[in-house]
């Protein structure tokens, strides 16, 4: 499929199958946008009624075509795409791109979907869409597309790749990236991937040499695995990925699933997962759009300690206080100056300036010739600098206009990010170009200053993320099926469990009498696992039962609100304080197994404290997500409580990971909640257990 993908981005001739002789039509375009974008090569246009269309010779037939095309745009009706496939392999074709509609996203469209996939598997075929909006290639100049953002003389090329599950925010992104002369590589409308995936386009995206940045607007994904792997490695050889996700909501998920005959995960699994991956996650189409910009442009921030961080040259005063609130929430670190830094600014500006950063260099910085180039150098080369935001007043697009040359060369000379920031004002494309060459950003406020910056470091926080360890697989497991199969499933995860023994209807109470002394009272009383899911809600548990007797009118309890006069009850020693933690693990069908952690017992309903990994996992990727969750102060030590054994919870994360995935069959779902995690030194106890097949 990459060799197909090679003949389509770098084709040299083009097929136009169902070409309509109007221009104004869906059908009619690409014929009109290939010969307006400047396409050099054959175009051989398919339709036997006409002898021309738009001045070039038509075929009535694939059959008849003089030469083999590297790739032909199918636009004919769904039924009819299957065949005409065929009739492409047959002449030798072995790309081709199909935005007709009526496959997946419809109803009745079932049958010609599966006949598509079916004609694209056996002739081996790489089938971009169906239902899309097609493909750009910029510096081949193969668009082949019906596209209205495709009608344009004039085309700027960019180390920028848009792959996109809608075609109307593919063809939106790649306009505004043309229009403010920002300029794309490639443009994929990936429609419903019947045969090609997001992913088989990202992994020839990464191998191209005119992509710096992949933007991806994501609706659901069917080899999300596939790509979170694809993500990581673009990331540690550099290149940076962003990525819109929409169906975040349950009616978002609703509408994503009839536009695209997907559903969608739930969001905060994505969210994670992609972050982990080192995807810079944005929340609207203006971000990805500007974000894509920003990443493909400005170096990642300089990494320079603790005490490194944004320095600010800001003009007013009164942008001080909003700046640095700005980059507070947008985790973005301020500098910290150098004593040297403080002194030369204290020097250089009257008593009622701010030297300390963000800084206040009042107006005096204009009214004194060379006093705000001076100043400008001297805080681009604070020691402590990793990126420049330079804050101007009123007059500032004049400002910064007059100064290009300057701030070009403090940008070539520091290799840091420069942020030009200006009180509400938009700078015309024109001069955002002339500065974007000197490697200056623009930012109309510093609320958008820091948001650029906050990509910048999300980027380089995941470029510098230590590749995992490999480790040897597990042994197979086989799944449990009862209490005592999950105890033993447990224990080869190195996951222990408080002493426990079931107790059986026909024991009287001589024997369970007899059976206790191996437990330790006070016991926790409860319907085993697979008798019930949620026994707290249905009076199926009993915590700190004193006595023999005790339990026994506690299982006679539980077996008369189960309905169940022969069941046998679970009776298992209290685990002693710690925290409560959520452990689960979950077979999900975008990104195949995955791991959930956090806050457990109720908690986890009410706050929804919970991070998501992709599995395997390792310790340092648990470690981190632990620490962005409110889990972590309770395991450090909340309101006076002993810290808790953290690395035995991060060892047993790994390892319950590790035995999930080498579970067969698979379960559908195995949560431990809660898991209870003593004081340090002393280990973790899985309390319950419940596995869904």
């Amino acid at each position: 499929m990459q060799a197909g993908l090679d003949r389509i981005f770098h084709a040299r001739s083009v097929a136009l199958i169902g070409l309509s002789s109007d221009a104004k039509k869906m059908t009619g375009a690409p014929l009109a946008i290939l010969q307006q974008t400047g396409f050099a090569g054959a175009i051989y246009p398919v339709n036997p009624r006409h002898a021309e269309i738009g001045g070039v010779r038509t075929y009535a037939r694939v059959a008849d075509l003089p030469a083999t095309p590297d790739v032909a745009l199918i636009m004919l009706p769904a039924a009819a795409c299957a065949q005409a496939v065929r009739d492409c392999a047959a002449r030798g074709i072995t790309a081709c791109v199909i935005p007709s509609s009526g496959f997946e996203e419809t109803d009745a469209g079932a049958a010609d979907a599966a006949a598509l996939k079916q004609a694209a598997l056996e002739t081996g075929m790489a089938v971009v869409g169906p239902n899309c909006e097609g493909l750009w290639s910029v510096r081949a100049r193969v668009l082949l597309t019906f596209g209205s953002a495709a009608r344009r003389s004039v085309l700027h090329h960019a180390p920028i790749a848009i792959l996109s599950q809608s075609g109307a925010m593919a063809g939106a992104i790649a306009r505004h990236l043309q229009n403010d002369g920002v300029g794309c590589a490639y443009m994929v409308s990936v429609g419903n991937e019947t045969a090609l995936t997001i992913a088989d386009y990202f992994a020839w995206m990464i191998a191209q040499d005119d992509v710096r940045v992949v933007a991806l607007f994501i609706e659901g994904l069917r080899d999300g695995a596939r790509l979170l792997h694809l993500i990581e490695r673009a990331t540690a050889h550099g290149i940076r990925v962003v990525a819109l996700k929409s169906g975040n909501t349950a009616a978002g998920m609703q509408a994503a699933a009839s536009h695209t005959g997907k559903i969608a995960s739930p969001f905060a699994i994505y969210r994670d997962l992609l972050a982990r991956a080192g995807a810079v996650q944005v929340e609207c189409l203006t971000d990805l759009i500007a974000a894509a910009e920003v990443l493909a442009f400005a170096p990642l921030p300089a990494r320079r300690g603790e005490q490194g961080g944004v320095s600010v040259f800001s003009i007013p005063g009164g942008t001080r206080a909003m700046t640095a609130d700005h980059l507070e929430a947008n985790t973005v670190p301020l500098a910290t100056f150098t004593r040297a830094t403080v002194a030369a600014l204290t020097a250089a500006l009257p008593e009622f300036g701010g030297v300390e950063n963000p800084t206040d260099l009042t107006g005096q910085v204009l009214s004194h010739p060379g006093l705000f180039d001076q100043c400008l150098g001297v805080i681009a080369r604070d020691a402590h600098t990793e990126a420049l935001i330079v804050q101007v007043a009123n007059r500032g697009p004049r400002d910064i206009l007059e100064r290009i040359a300057l701030l070009g060369a403090i940008a070539h000379e520091t290799n840091v990010p420069v942020v030009a920031t200006f009180l509400g004002d938009a700078l015309p494309a024109g001069d955002r170009t002339a500065l974007r060459a000197q490697g200056v950003l623009c930012a109309r406020d510093p609320a958008e200053a820091a948001r650029m910056l906050g990509w910048l470091y999300r980027a380089r926080d995941a470029q510098h993320r230590s590749p995992p360890e490999p480790r040897a697989a597990m042994q197979t497991l086989a799944a449990p099926a009862s209490w005592p199969d999950t105890a033993r499933w447990l224990g080869a995860a190195g996951v222990a469990q408080p002493r426990w023994i079931i107790l059986s209807a026909q024991q009287s109470a001589a024997e369970a009498c007899a059976a206790l002394p191996a437990l330790t009272f006070p016991l926790a009383v409860k319907a085993l696992p697979e008798h019930a899911e949620h026994k707290t809600e249905l009076g199926l548990l009993a915590l700190n039962v004193a006595s023999p007797a005790q339990v026994e009118h506690e299982a006679a309890r539980i077996r008369s609100a189960l309905g169940m006069a022969d069941a046998g009850v679970l009776v298992q020693e209290m685990a002693g304080q710690g925290v409560e933690v959520l452990l689960a693990a979950v077979r999900n069908p975008d990104f195949g197994p995955v791991l959930a952690l956090g806050l457990g017992g109720i908690a986890i309903e009410l706050f929804g404290d919970v991070a998501w990994l992709a599995l395997p996992t390792n310790e340092a990727a648990v470690r981190d997500a632990i620490s962005r969750l409110r889990l972590a102060t309770m395991l450090a030590g909340f309101r006076g409580r002993p810290a808790a054994d953290l690395d035995a919870l991060v060892r047993s994360t790994v390892a319950f990971g590790d035995a999930f995935i080498a579970t067969r069959p698979m379960p559908a779902e195995f949560e431990i909640n809660p898991l209870i995690v003593l004081p340090a030194g002393q280990g973790v106890l899985a309390v319950d257990a419940l596995i869904q097949p």
